[in-house]
């Protein structure tokens, strides 16, 4: 059996888990300064200077359609390998890493992917609690990094992994 580790983090009261060998890093959020974009799209928070790198930072709650809210103190950039570039998801909390049974992932119901969840690879149940297995390459898709790199090339994406 195949074992995967992963990195779990809480956003709205919900646990998520991405792929570990997907995660380039996770950051404090309050030392970064974001800097907004003017007419960048709803889901792109803005960028940070990360080891002299400009980095793109996407808001999950945007993204799946959850109520915004501050971010607060213990909140994270984690940051994800989507094929050439880095960006970053802002989470509340990462909150584990744990390993799991490859075998044990149930797929998500099939008229999930009609509701515009493709992002959902699979739910993990870890004793009493479900964690939602994101996808990292349809969370933030190439295309969106490359839409993005397009319309400002004065700020390419991050594409060395550090």
């Amino acid at each position: 059996m195949a074992t995967i580790q992963l990195v779990v983090f809480e956003l709205a009261g919900n646990e998520y888990g991405i792929d570990s060998l997907a995660v380039n890093g996770i950051l404090r959020s309050k030392k970064f300064k974001i800097q907004k974009i003017p007419g960048m799209i709803a889901a792109i928070e803005g960028i940070i200077n990360l080891r002299g790198k400009i980095n793109y930072i996407f808001n999950l709650r945007t993204k799946f359609g959850i109520e915004d809210t501050k971010i607060a103190e213990e909140s994270k950039f984690v940051m994800l390998n989507i094929g050439k570039f880095v960006a970053g998801c802002i989470v509340d909390e990462v909150t584990d890493i744990i390993k799991y049974e490859t075998a044990d992932i149930q797929m998500p119901p099939s008229f999930a992917q009609n509701l515009g969840t493709a992002y959902i690879k699979g739910i993990a149940k870890v004793d009493d609690r479900i964690i939602i297995l994101l996808n990292p390459e349809k969370i933030i898709s190439m295309e969106e990094c490359e839409r993005v790199d397009t319309a400002l090339p004065f700020l390419p994406i991050e594409t060395a992994i550090a």
